[in-house]
């Protein structure tokens, strides 16, 4: 269930990437370098808002992963979402320190979770190598 949510909340991601990016492709007058700037800002405040969800939830290292973790992965997406749309990143080149969560939201389904079949969500599980005990 959580890789699939992970992977829906990708794609709401991408529609809103793509609107945005063809709102600007149609109107190149509203690219401005203020709104780049407040786009920026709010993605600034975003991350400095999901940190501190983080660090309510998380409150202590548990089932294998830290705080500290959680919070580098929120500055390597906010990043990576400016970069996405062509915006300068806010904190520089940050390594990803939770790539296995990277890799089950960047894994593209096609298929409509209402119309899929069980074998469909089967070979997605076979997919992962990771058990539950490792976590």
């Amino acid at each position: 269930m959580f890789s699939y949510t992970l992977r829906d909340e990708s794609n709401h991601i991408e529609v809103f990437r793509n609107l945005l990016m063809d709102l600007v492709d149609e109107n190149p007058d509203i690219w401005t370098e203020s709104f780049r700037e407040e786009l920026r800002d709010t993605m600034r405040e975003a991350v400095r808002l999901e940190k501190e969800f983080i660090a309510d939830c998380l409150p202590i290292s548990a089932v294998g992963l830290t705080k500290d973790e959680f919070l580098t992965y929120i500055d390597y997406i906010g990043d990576r979402r400016l970069i996405d749309v062509g915006l300068e990143p806010l904190n520089g080149p940050i390594t990803n320190p939770l790539p296995w969560l990277a890799e089950m939201m960047d894994l593209r389904k096609e298929t409509n979770f209402f119309e899929g079949k069980v074998t469909d969500y089967r070979r997605s599980a076979a997919m992962k190598d990771a058990d539950d005990d490792d976590l």
